[in-house]
């Protein structure tokens, strides 16, 4: 399929994605949608990957139009729907542990399993895995989103976004409200630090001390600079303004 590279004398490993854990669970906290081409190159610089594969219900309309990019890392590829009547919202996480044990039987030669899961449903799985099958077993999960007991049960576990990636992504939220001030030419009032706050925190449901110390490092790093104006009761007022050529530089903002 030419998916897969050949095999190394790096460890063999299969991994298994939530996606709907994955998804859901970075829009919900961060805003931001999954880089599987960024993971899955992670994980091919470390291992000979025999297999990653993908689960979710896909008749989720945001979901669905993540299909192609990720045709782009796997063709394993499986839609949990469930057509009964009697709709389990765990399906997708049934036929996920059915598959990952059925993978364990047949493909005793893995070195690793990794699976991409916040779900504690999963401790179970990876304690067979690893005291039956003495597998080493990675789990990936969303930051704030991962069942602590899963994690101590794995062999090791990884969350993303870092703190580093998770600021990046409140920057660009910041950015995308000065976007809004520029186009509706609303800088003085709406500009100062506390309404910039206030706003960016109200659209994208984060916290007002996340955002806010988002925006220190940006005006600490020259993205954002300081200025006075005067408000309509003849008051100077000091607001924000973004540089957006050092924005553009770092690839904070791309110039439409």
């Amino acid at each position: 399929m030419g998916l897969f590279k050949k095999k190394t004398n790096k460890p063999s490993c299969i991994a298994f994605v939530d996606y709907e854990h994955w998804y859901i669970s970075l829009d919900k906290f961060y805003s931001v949608k999954p880089d599987v081409r960024a993971w899955a190159d992670e994980l091919w610089k470390k291992y000979d990957v025999e297999e990653i594969a993908i689960f979710a219900d896909f008749s989720n309309p945001s979901l669905r139009a993540e299909l192609d990019r990720l045709r782009d890392v796997t063709s394993f590829i499986f839609d949990t729907k469930n057509s009964s009547e009697h709709y389990q919202k765990d399906f997708t996480d049934f036929i996920l542990l059915d598959y990952i044990y059925r993978k364990a039987i047949t493909q005793k030669d893995i070195d690793t399993f990794i699976i991409f899961t916040g779900d504690g449903h999963f401790k179970s799985v990876v304690r067979f895995l690893k005291n039956e099958c003495h597998k080493d077993v990675g789990i990936y999960g969303i930051t704030g989103a991962t069942n602590s007991q899963l994690k101590q049960s794995a062999s090791w576990s990884k969350e993303i976004p870092s703190d580093t990636e998770i600021y990046h992504s409140y920057m660009k939220m910041i950015v995308d409200n000065f976007n809004y001030l520029t186009v509706h030419r609303e800088f003085g009032e709406k500009s100062t630090k506390d309404k910039i706050v206030e706003r960016v925190c109200a659209k994208n449901s984060v916290s007002k001390k996340a955002i806010s110390k988002a925006l220190d490092q940006m005006i600490e790093r020259g993205y954002v600079y300081r200025t006075t104006v005067l408000n309509e009761n003849g008051k100077h007022i000091q607001t924000l303004k973004p540089n957006w050529e050092l924005m553009a530089r770092d690839g904070l903002w791309i110039q439409p």
